[in-house]
């Protein structure tokens, strides 16, 4: 397992410039806050992983341009990270979105992807994956403006899936420790 301080360094090695660096940064310490707080009351869960991953999920960013195709960046990080030897952490970044996306979702929307689901499975996945919903840029937000931004930017089906996910994790957490 890497240090904090390595994944830092490593978004720094990757990020094409110092602006992308810190707003790359900014927004994974704060999926990172809201993860660690989340993972306190799951559990079962691994801490460490919580930590790196939801600082590494985003790394993907420095490759893949905002726009129509950012979803991209999850399989571009998961990419970099195996690269890197650092598997422990790519299914995070490649699964991260949103609620995830599925086979189906690659197939009916041509995405560009391989035809596979990229779904958070492991309870780290779905509590960095549910923190990544809560934030907009740096800025923590409701669920209900998180399902609303998702219902808008992609419809219905997808609102949904993080609406599921929200209650999976509120599960999770009530679960005793």
């Amino acid at each position: 397992m890497i240090s904090e301080k390595e994944a830092v360094e490593l978004l720094r090695k990757h990020a094409d410039s110092e602006e992308s660096f810190q707003r790359v940064l900014a927004h994974a310490r704060a999926v990172q806050r809201i993860a660690v707080r989340i993972a306190r009351r799951v559990k079962g869960v691994d801490m460490g992983v919580i930590k790196i991953g939801s600082l590494l999920h985003d790394i993907g960013r420095f490759r893949c341009c905002p726009g129509k195709y950012s979803f991209k960046h999850g399989l571009i990080g998961a990419e970099m990270l195996r690269g890197e030897g650092l598997d422990k952490f790519a299914d995070i970044a490649e699964r991260h979105l949103g609620a995830g996306i599925t086979k189906m979702d690659v197939k009916e929307q041509c995405m560009g992807l391989p035809e596979r689901d990229f779904v958070p499975v492991t309870k780290e996945e779905k509590i960095i994956t549910h923190a990544d919903n809560l934030v907009k840029g740096d800025k923590e937000i409701g669920i209900k403006e998180a399902v609303e931004r998702y219902r808008k930017e992609i419809g219905d089906e997808t609102a949904g899936r993080v609406r599921k996910l929200w209650k999976d994790v509120e599960r999770m957490m009530s679960q005793t420790i």
